[in-house]
């Protein structure tokens, strides 16, 4: 037997993690009034309605009697929200080991969690283990968990996850096929209203930034990288600031243009230097003074 404000309690934060509401719940099942009610624990579902519940939120119906005895699902958006400042400290021993704990977790049993943990999964594969073939097959199983029909613009998490699809291409070597990605991906993101993260945009117009540097197409290169940093202005963040300061300067000393190229690479090292990142800093002035040798021979 069960409590029904227990399972009240579950329903309710697996429809919060999915981001839906009551309305789009009850939808096909029952009334909108009907999942308030059982929500706060003012009705005891049936098992009929029960199970049409736990078809909705994509678990097993056992899934709401073992999250009942397990801690409140605002766990998972905490573990969401590790991952994703690990994977921007680059620290992904971190995130390879929270997967791991976190695969056989009954809170991670719905087709979107599990879609977060082999999506980032692969990501660890390529920057641990440096398997790009694993990484972009488990990548690519991410992202068609939810993504059916290819001829359709993709939901804001499938276009997180084609990012990361898209940088693997470019790490290939496979610049028309990452370009193209891209391209689409910036047609998916006009047609979403409301952004949950602006941050979406900058990653992308860097990645496509970084395919023209390494085709030897500096200028194209500069026109994204400095749409980034006019939108990393406009959100008022520093993310990815300093690392699109340095694709700029490198891009200037590859056309031959020192000044241009010394500029950019101080203002990199200047918003690395007020973040405390004391190893990118490291890296940008080794790379920086190659840049100049070059320039210079």
């Amino acid at each position: 037997m069960y409590e029904s404000i227990e399972i009240g309690h579950v329903i309710k934060s697996l429809r919060k993690s999915m981001d839906l509401s009551q309305q789009q719940l009850a939808e096909g099942i029952c009334t909108q009034a009907q999942i308030s009610k059982i929500e706060n624990s003012n009705e005891i579902p049936s098992s009929l309605i029960l199970y049409k519940l736990s078809r909705k939120l994509g678990v097993d119906m056992n899934t709401f009697f073992e999250i009942a005895e397990t801690p409140r699902l605002d766990y998972v958006r905490d573990v969401y929200k590790m991952m994703r400042f690990f994977i921007r400290e680059r620290d992904y021993l971190s995130v390879s080991q929270i997967v791991m704990q976190e695969k056989n977790n009954p809170f991670f049993q719905s087709i979107e969690h599990k879609q977060f943990l082999v999506w980032h999964e692969g990501i660890c594969d390529f920057y641990l283990n440096e398997n790009i073939h694993s990484s972009v097959e488990k990548i690519t199983e991410a992202l068609f968990m939810t993504y059916k029909n290819e001829r359709s613009l993709m939901k804001e998490r499938e276009i997180e996850i084609a990012n990361s699809l898209a940088i693997l291409y470019k790490e290939q070597g496979k610049y028309s096929q990452s370009l193209e990605l891209y391209t689409k991906l910036l047609r998916s993101i006009k047609s979403i209203d409301v952004m949950k993260d602006d941050s979406i945009k900058l990653r992308i117009y860097y990645g496509i930034g970084k395919a023209y540097t390494d085709m030897g197409e500096y200028q194209k290169s500069l026109h994204f990288c400095q749409k980034a940093i006019k939108l990393a202005m406009k959100l008022e963040t520093m993310y990815l600031l300093g690392e699109l300061y340095f694709q700029c300067g490198s891009n200037y000393y590859r056309m031959g243009d020192e000044e241009g190229g010394s500029s950019y690479i101080r203002k990199c090292l200047t918003v690395f230097k007020l973040q405390g990142k004391d190893e990118m800093i490291s890296f940008v002035e080794s790379l920086h003074d190659k840049l100049r040798r070059k320039h210079i021979s």
